[in-house]
């Protein structure tokens, strides 16, 4: 009653204490102790001493009953939760009795009490259903008492006892299994509020009432906490703080990570994270901020000086005016001559009734091609060039070296009727390297005077530093001309040079050809094909060659005389003559569209000799033109490039930083790997898909531009540029994997080293980029690169055996050996499971074995697939590929390229019949206007 009274005193003062005021009302916790206890006081277990009310020392007080010294739960000595007042007066204590004791300690003992073999590999694959299908009906169908989860009936002892600490034992077995390396079965489990409690938490089993017996030994076999580690499967200590973590499932604690804060067993990054963010960004943002102030200097400020032509050196003699006394025997002379060549897929040439061209152009002269629209002028200049094939029985040669004969590399020059030119170099950058890679055998100082020579003779002085993507048509024009002038070829070839130019332009045009047709340096053989010059223009021709409409040759020779020879020779009567204009090249083609449909070919005799040339020697024809294909491919990439770069790089960061976040730090303290596989495949599959499509900026820019079609014509092999840009590209297949892994590394925290998961990645780059530049020099637009790159990635992750597996394919399993996804996938798997288990041994296997077989027989990730061999392999092969198209599309001097260039054309033509053109009456008048007055018999 005082206790009652004393009790309820305390509460009306609190209930009386005024809201308003500040005071407060502090109760110690050993007082608030003792009250919950005098609540009981009316119990038989509880005294009042010195005014408060305890429980007596020989009782327990448990719930709301009251259990006197060594009484058990349920009241029968066999129960193993008794009252011990000295161990807890509060919750129930374990009956020493029903443990084996010290014999637990003894391995023999154990040993002697564990299941078969047979039945503790199905708990290790499967506790749930292995506890219903492997239930011990036989013994525990009569008894089920002796067969209590977390005891196990002792045929030594013949008693029921609690589960041997490192144990297991479940429901419905009399024996014993043992827990694996990296397990946690602590024994007794203690009772509490009628449930046996245990700190294992993973995997998760719901805590089990008290049974018969009470609360026993482990019912379950448990993964040893996360930020914990169990040198056996009988302790769980806590992990070392400051220098390890502790994932789940660890027998020795691991490593702190490089970079990590390691705080109560847990690998914290938040400050990694921060110091990666500013450390990306800030170094990309340097990088691209860096480029650009560059070029703004050196290209709008000029802070890096200007080209300006220095004498001495001064220009080379290719563009020095020659002594009148020299003889053209003393340099090299190459003349070209044709005899009965005929074109091949030109509409209007017609292979049964023309004789094709025989005639000679004569070096240090300038001859044009002329004649009207499409009958052929720039067919017959790619034919000279060696573009194009010619029929059977006729040849072109220069001199007596054929066409596509290398030793002719750095003597011709072709400029070609588009435009073709790098966007992202300056207007001297562009003829600089044009020449440089040509000649290879004249000094740098030389080199840049010429350029600057020729540039101003161009009409270009002032154009050095602006960008070529930002001129206009002409200046682009004049640019072109630049980049095959500066080269100094001993023939240069030009299609239609004048298009686009203004009359003071063409006069400059002019006035240069005029210049090194016949310089210092020799005689040039110049050829053009040109359409309407102006009178003034017209008179500075010295050889011309005029084609009829339907590219049959109607005149070769001086321009002076071919008015007067096309008039005799189409014309019976002068009256028949159309009125002469103004301009004598405008009479000429109305002339030429009143020919015959065929004249008789012209005919010159073969008068040809052999002209040696000065080849480059063998160690500078394959050095110089690889380095300097380099450097200028370093220049457009990381530095006219860089803001596009450091694009791509930052989505690199940003896709592993949103990939990471997917799995954002859940292996440390989970049980369960089935996530690990879906991680890689992710992995593959968007940092492939990426790859694929920026690896296509390697190649694909130039092949779409068609930049490296006109350089392979004179300027390198194909191979020298495919290695050079394979080098550059060497930055990329290291820095983008490291990007892609910096944040998602530091999220998912794997067991693995960083440096493993970067070969790895740099594995995967080194296929994905292949599969990128394969697929840019097979396309010839963007949009289709970009589609069939994203579908191959698809496809190799699709069929990399992750869904549908392996297995599922049938027949089709072969395909995953080929598919990048199912590399990647195994060894990223295999090495990071090999950590999980790594401490297990044949006779102590470890508690994750079991997930990570059941996963390698569900995923077949076997160890015959040989991963690094295949990546390796397909890399090497798609850039093999890859070479194999540039060079068949490259203009290399080459009769071997040549064939493999042309050999789908030739397929076509043997599966194609195509019958012989006739052409009707009707179809010649609809075509050709013909004078009425003509004479049948005359051979024009």
């Amino acid at each position: 009653m005082q206790s009652s009274l004393f009790l309820v005193i305390v509460l009306l003062g609190i209930a009386y204490i005024p809201i308003s005021t500040n005071s407060s009302l502090t109760i110690p916790n050993d007082t608030l102790n003792n009250l919950r206890i005098d609540s009981f006081c009316n119990s038989t277990c509880a005294v009042f001493q010195n005014n408060t009310c305890k429980i007596d020392e020989v009782f327990c007080q448990i719930g709301q009953e009251c259990y006197r010294e060594n009484e058990t739960h349920s009241n029968e000595t066999s129960s193993c939760l008794q009252c011990l007042p000295k161990l807890s007066q509060t919750e129930w204590s374990f009956n020493p009795t029903c443990s084996a004791g010290d014999s637990c300690l003894d391995s023999s003992y154990t040993q002697s009490e564990q299941c078969d073999l047979n039945l503790i590999i199905p708990f290790y694959i499967n506790y749930d259903d292995a506890v219903i299908q492997y239930y011990n009906f036989r013994e525990c169908g009569g008894n089920e008492k002796q067969c209590q989860a977390g005891f196990f009936f002792s045929k030594i002892r013949n008693k029921t006892l609690a589960c041997c600490p490192g144990h297991f034992c479940p429901k419905g077995q009399v024996c014993m299994i043992p827990c694996r390396t990296g397990a946690y079965c602590p024994s007794p489990l203690p009772g509490r509020n009628g449930t046996c409690q245990t700190t294992v938490k993973c995997p998760y089993h719901q805590a089990t009432n008290y049974d018969q017996y009470g609360c026993g030994g482990s019912i379950i076999e448990g993964f040893c906490p996360a930020e914990s580690f169990c040198p056996n499967s009988s302790i769980s200590l806590p992990c070392p703080n400051n220098t390890n973590y502790c994932p789940t499932g660890t027998q020795n604690a691991l490593p702190c990570p490089s970079g990590f804060v390691c705080i109560a067993g847990r690998a914290r990054r938040t400050r990694l994270i921060t110091l990666v963010l500013i450390l990306v960004i800030s170094t990309l943002v340097i990088f691209a901020v860096c480029a650009e102030i560059s070029q703004w200097l050196s290209l709008t400020k000029k802070s890096f000086g200007q080209h300006e032509l220095i004498d001495p050196p001064g220009v080379s003699d290719y563009f020095r005016e020659r002594d009148p006394s020299t003889s053209p025997e003393q340099h090299i002379q190459l003349h070209i001559h044709m005899n009965r060549a005929k074109l091949r897929n030109v509409t209007r040439f017609d292979t049964n009734l023309n004789e094709g061209f025989t005639g000679r152009i004569t070096a240090g002269k300038l001859t044009a091609l002329m004649g009207g629209s499409g009958c052929g002028k720039s067919s017959l200049l790619e034919t000279i060039h060696g573009r194009r094939r010619l029929q059977k029985d006729g040849y072109i040669t220069f001199a007596k070296h054929e066409p596509l004969s290398n030793k002719l590399t750095d003597y011709v020059g072709y400029v070609p009727q588009a435009d073709i030119m790098h966007n992202d170099l300056t207007v001297f950058e562009t003829v600089y390297y044009s020449a440089r890679t040509r000649r290879l055998n004249d000094s740098k100082k030389v080199i840049i005077n010429d350029v600057c020579f020729v540039l101003e003779k161009l009409g270009l002085k002032t154009m050095h530093n602006n960008m070529t993507k930002n001129l206009s048509g002409g200046q682009r024009k004049r640019v072109n001309v630049a980049m095959e002038v500066a080269a100094c070829p001993k023939v240069l070839l030009l299609d239609e040079p004048t298009s686009g130019l203004d009359t003071v332009s063409c006069d400059d045009l002019f006035e240069l050809l005029q210049l090194i047709k016949f310089s210092a340096a020799g005689p040039v053989t110049i050829i053009m094909v040109i359409h309407q010059p102006s009178q003034e223009l017209f008179l500075k021709i010295d050889d011309i060659f005029f084609l009829t409409p339907l590219c049959c040759l109607a005149y070769q020779g001086p321009r002076d005389r071919a008015k007067e020879y096309l008039k005799s020779k189409i014309f019976a009567h002068p009256r028949d003559c159309p009125e002469p204009r103004h301009n004598d090249c405008d009479t000429c083609f109305i002339m030429l569209t009143n020919a015959k449909k065929h004249i008789d070919n012209h005919k010159v005799e073969d008068d040809r000799i052999d002209q040696p040339l000065v080849i480059t020697s063998f160690k500078r024809r394959v050095l110089l033109p690889f380095i300097y294909c380099m450097t200028r491919s370093i220049r457009q990439t990381y530095i006219r490039g860089a803001v596009a770069e450091t694009t791509y790089l930052f989505a690199y960061f940003l896709l592993g930083t949103c990939v990471g976040y997917l799995f954002e730090n859940k292996q440390q303290g989970t049980c369960d790997i089935n996530a690990l596989p879906t991680i890689y495949f992710l992995i593959s599959l968007a940092y492939g898909i990426l790859t694929c499509i920026s690896s296509q900026r390697l190649f694909g820019v130039e092949i779409i531009d068609q930049t490296y079609e006109r350089e392979s014509r004179n300027y390198f092999h194909p191979f020298q540029y495919w290695l050079a840009k394979s080098i550059i590209d060497l930055v990329r297949l290291f820095f983008y994997p490291l990007l892609f892994l910096s944040m998602l590394f530091i999220e998912v925290v794997p067991r693995g080293e960083f440096s493993y998961y970067y070969g790895v990645m740099i594995l995967l780059t080194f296929v994905c980029s292949g599969i990128g530049q394969l697929v840019s020099v097979i396309f010839n637009k963007t949009e289709y690169a970009y589609l069939a790159g994203t579908i191959v990635a698809l496809l190799s992750c699709l069929l990399s055996g992750f869904n549908p597996t392996k297995s599922d394919l049938g027949g089709g399993q072969f395909i995953v050996a080929i598919s990048f996804s199912r590399h990647i996938q195994h060894l990223l798997f295999r090495y990071e499971t090999e950590l999980y288990v790594k401490e297990q041994s044949l006779t102590n296997p470890h508690i994750w074995s079991g997930q990570v077989f059941r996963l390698q027989n569900y995923y077949s990730y076997t160890n015959n697939e040989n991963p690094y061999f295949w990546l390796i392999f397909i890399g090497l092969f798609l850039r093999a590929l890859t070479f194999l198209f540039l060079y068949a599309k490259s203009e290399y001097r080459s009769p071997i390229r040549f064939h493999v260039t042309h050999i789908i054309p030739t397929l076509k033509s043997l599966f194609k019949c195509k019958p012989c053109r006739k052409r009707s009456s009707a179809d010649d008048a609809a075509s050709f206007r013909y004078s009425q007055h003509i004479d049948d018999s005359n051979p024009f």
